[in-house]
């Protein structure tokens, strides 16, 4: 099981955070590094900067050298499928093979109002990815090929480079929901592996039951597939008493999400490692949550902490992990 390290920009990372976490995550080892694909957070909240996926992927293909890059989960309606073909594969080429594509029918409505896309039913964007998908593959894959879809097309397409990765780029069908017919036939048509994210060990065993299925209904090699699980870590310690600490700390600390005040600052850190069952704790809890899923996922992305100083905090984590958790798994 090997072990990624995620963030969310638009919770206010600059350019410069975000460099240096993808750095520290490279030289301690993890296996990649990923971001969200949105514009803004939450709509009703604090308004802070938010660096584009893609963009801050190819500014980040020279700052590496071992680490793979890429999306959780790009929105397939935020570009032109022949478009992101072009960008995974020149960054692909400028990093060597560096890139992973994790991609999803997108869901964030106020961004689509916000910045003039569409934001047709679910059952279309997911028509729509499954269409994306085919025409990545063929580009990626094809001489001068053509596609002639309801919502997208090419025409005898130029296309080069080609990945460096063969066939092509991973791609990760991206997904939070258990009971999802409709995704789960895309990504066992269509995807290399699942991106089930925020998923506990039990749910993830449901789900590969239900994709075995798909698998076998669609003539899809179930063994072939690949399994990635999105967790968050909220506050990590060195031990008990470090991580006490620690959380009083993070209380004390500015929030970049100042919506949230702070008499409930320290319920919401309590609920999202209790109730939503996100990493937190000493090493041994943190190893305990991680190792569960061991034989179920291949794959466990960690985002690192969204509040407080969330340069400090994360730089914190990627250590803790290194040191502390990640040789025990």
């Amino acid at each position: 099981m090997k072990i990624g390290i995620h963030i969310e920009p638009h919770v206010g990372y600059s350019y410069d955070d975000i460099t240096k976490l993808a750095q520290a995550a490279d030289e301690a080892g993890f296996y990649r590094f990923t971001v969200s694909d949105h514009f803004f957070g939450y709509p009703k909240g604090t308004e802070n900067q938010c660096y584009e996926a893609w963009t801050t992927i190819a500014l980040l293909v020279p700052q590496t050298e071992n680490i793979l890059l890429g999306t959780q989960v790009t929105s397939q309606s935020y570009r032109n499928p022949a478009l992101l073909a072009k960008i995974v594969a020149n960054l692909d080429n400028a990093s060597n093979g560096r890139i992973d594509l994790g991609i999803g029918a997108g869901w964030k409505e106020a961004e689509y109002d916000a910045y003039g896309y569409e934001y047709p039913s679910a059952k279309t964007r997911i028509l729509q990815l499954r269409e994306t998908l085919q025409i990545l593959k063929l580009l990626w894959t094809e001489d001068r090929p053509s596609f002639e879809g309801d919502f997208y097309k090419i025409k005898d397409v130029r296309f080069l480079p080609k990945p460096v990765q063969q066939p092509h780029v991973p791609i990760w069908v991206g997904t939070e929901t258990l009971e999802a017919p409709m995704m789960e036939e895309t990504a066992a048509r269509y995807g290399d592996g699942l991106d089930f994210v925020k998923a506990t060990p039990e749910k993830y065993v449901r789900k590969k039951e239900r994709m075995k299925n798909m698998c076998e209904k669609v003539g899809r090699d179930f063994d072939d597939m690949k399994w990635s699980v999105g967790t968050m870590a909220v506050v990590l310690g060195e031990d008990e008493d470090d991580y006490r600490n620690r959380i009083q700390a993070v209380l004390d600390e500015e929030w970049m999400e100042k919506t949230i005040p702070d008499e409930m600052k320290s319920k919401w850190i309590d609920t999202t490692i209790e109730k939503h069952k996100q990493l937190g704790g000493p090493p041994e809890d943190v190893l305990e949550r991680l190792t569960a899923y061991k034989g179920i996922v291949d794959i466990v992305n960690i985002c690192l902490p969204i509040v407080g100083n969330i340069r400090k905090n994360g730089l914190d984590t990627i250590r803790i992990l290194k040191e502390l958790v990640v040789p025990k798994i």
